[in-house]
């Protein structure tokens, strides 16, 4: 188990990583947008690259946020019931998780391959799409990954306090 933990971590981390290259270029994009308006023209496309970066940085950078623990969780309630309890609830809430997000990931599949197949770009730039739709389930599919690996590892912690007991 801990060898596939540490696969999806270093896999989620990498993935990361190109979220990172995809904020730097959004920063680039809109300050040469910034100095080029006040020069000469604005930047031509630069929304375009900034909407499609966006979705490049969001979707790369969420798994590495599951796996570290960066998202929000109210648990107030959670909190205060057993750890076996606790444990279970983690179960139920992985499982409805990783069922919606498979979902999503598998939707995102099936229309970059529509927006393959209608060979669909952006208007200013031209920029093919389905390579950004690719990405963007790919960053799903980490995200499956990790809340899978979770699953997984609370699954085994309540066979074996069961075990325990």
């Amino acid at each position: 188990m801990e060898r596939l933990e540490k696969i999806v971590h270093y896999l989620a981390l990498r993935i990361s990583q190109i979220a990172q290259l995809a904020l730097v270029l959004v920063m680039l994009v809109i300050v040469a947008n910034i100095f080029m308006r006040a020069w000469w023209k604005p930047l031509t496309g630069s929304y375009e690259l900034v909407e499609i970066l966006g979705a490049v940085i969001l979707s790369m950078g969420v798994a590495y946020c599951a796996v570290n623990r960066g998202h929000v969780t109210v648990s107030l309630l959670v909190d205060s019931l057993p750890p076996r309890v606790q444990n279970i609830v983690e179960i139920i809430t992985s499982a409805i998780s990783l069922t919606f997000i498979s979902l999503i990931s598998w939707g995102l599949l099936q229309y970059a391959s529509n927006v393959h197949r209608r060979n669909l770009s952006t208007s200013s730039l031209d920029i093919p799409l389905y390579p950004v739709y690719y990405l963007v389930a790919c960053g799903m599919i980490m995200l499956a990954l990790t809340v899978l690996v979770e699953l997984i590892k609370n699954s085994l912690a309540l066979i074996r306090r069961r075990n325990q007991d």
